[in-house]
């Protein structure tokens, strides 16, 4: 497992706040090195990025594998390679001036459902002070990111059958066989690859919607949010690019009727193709909102009765796109707030507006891994959050600001109508 470690220019003597983070792409693919950590670096902070197992090396349950395991347990290698990486800033994290009591625990997409996890690890207590989640939630959305061990190890029986390991006899020695290359070819990815996180009993011991209603959780400050327009960058690749071309009003209603089933009535009354400039955006606002946006906003409503939150929203509707999409305009699609944090300026440049807008982020991301509270001189005003006010602050290049809106623009009352216990909406 490698690191990657940024420092401002001069450390010396410094005991400076550490942000350690964990990349997305789905658990599947990705890697630390992807991040510049140096703008975030400037700004006075120690910045450590990780690489661990993915895929079927990272997640892979198996009854073979779990009887091996004093546990008793298999898969969550790649949750295990993470603590592993938090325990060596812990031990060294000194040597390059940064802090081992201020450390902050962020990622983005899979890493950020991945932090989510890691606060309700019992394994993980003490090896983080703060956390940041960046379009990606675990409370309000278990059925999504995490499977019971007996579930993940009939997943993982049907991927040993499929790279001919079949026999349960002989399944552990047969995976450990397989070239590693055609272990990842096989691993597979999109918004449903199965490579997550089990409930097992030593890493995952409960789920962490009953982990949070227990009162068992690593409760740490959160910064917290998700951008406006995220599942553009699913409906780009998956439906313009991968499948065939731009839905239409028909193909539309059915892609919806096909995947929610008895809701598919309240979904198209609640996003009817007309409403939008086109069947593509409509079905990309429904994405958004059931898969992001509001579990987002849930997870903050939850954090918030226990610890401070400031919950955002990036909105740039002009950000850099990743992807060529004719029939899908990207406006703030997934991740493309990284680029406001990591700077990409060779090959994803930034206006001036855009500039300021990323000073403004990083300075706010910083104060909040030194402080536990993104406010500073110089900075619009970025409310606590907590279910009663619900204010998601707004990071755009034309406006930093708080909202109160949120739910009603993302229709969170059909995604999450009721309470569940600590606040948060289901």
């Amino acid at each position: 497992m490698y690191l990657n470690v940024w420092t401002p220019a001069r450390t010396s003597g410094r005991h400076l706040p550490v942000l350690v983070w964990l990349h997305g792409g789905g658990n599947v693919y990705g890697a630390g090195s992807d991040y510049n950590g140096a703008a975030l670096a400037a700004r006075g902070m120690v910045v450590v990025t990780v690489n661990y197992r993915l895929g079927t090396l990272g997640f892979l349950a198996h009854p073979a594998l779990s009887d091996e395991s004093a546990d008793h347990a298999s898969g969550d290698y790649g949750l295990m390679d993470q603590q592993a990486a938090l325990r060596w800033v812990r031990r060294n994290i000194g040597a390059f001036g940064g802090d081992q009591n201020l450390v902050t625990l962020g990622g983005q997409s899979a890493g950020s459902a991945d932090t989510c996890l890691h606060i309700v690890s019992p394994t993980a207590k003490g090896l983080f002070h703060r956390a940041i989640q960046q379009s990606g939630s675990c409370a309000s959305t278990d059925d999504l990111t995490t499977l019971t061990l007996d579930a993940a190890e009939r997943k993982g029986s049907d991927f040993a059958s499929s790279v001919g390991c079949a026999d349960p006899s002989t399944a552990a020695a047969c995976l450990r066989a397989v070239p590693t290359t055609e272990l990842i070819r096989a691993t597979g990815s999109g918004p449903t690859s199965l490579w997550g996180a089990n409930t097992g009993p030593r890493v995952l011991p409960r789920p962490a919607h009953k982990a949070w209603a227990e009162g068992r959780v690593n409760a740490v400050p959160t910064l917290s949010g998700s951008t406006h327009d995220e599942f553009r960058y699913f409906t780009a690749l998956y439906v313009d690019l991968l499948g065939g071309g731009p839905l239409t009003p028909t193909s539309y209603a059915a892609l919806i009727r096909l995947q929610h089933g008895d809701r598919a009535a309240a979904v198209l009354g609640t996003y009817p193709a007309s409403a939008h400039p086109s069947p593509n955006l409509a079905y990309s606002a429904v994405g958004t909102d059931q898969r992001f946006a509001c579990p987002a906003r849930a997870d903050s409503r939850l954090y918030s009765g226990r610890v401070p939150v400031y919950a955002y929203e990036f909105n740039d509707p002009e950000a850099p796109p990743f992807i060529p999409a004719p029939h899908t305009p990207q406006g703030a699609f997934h991740a493309s707030e990284l680029a406001y944090l990591f700077p990409m300026d060779a090959v994803r440049p930034l206006t001036p507006a855009q500039r300021r807008l990323s000073a403004t982020m990083t300075a706010y991301w910083a104060r909040f891994a030194a402080t536990g509270n993104p406010n500073g001189p110089g900075a619009p005003a970025w409310p606590r959050h907590t279910a009663a006010g619900d204010r998601i602050q707004v990071l755009a290049p034309d406006r930093i600001a708080p909202t109160t809106r949120f739910a009603a623009d993302h229709h969170c009352a059909l995604w999450q109508p009721s309470p569940t216990p600590g606040g948060a909406m289901r």
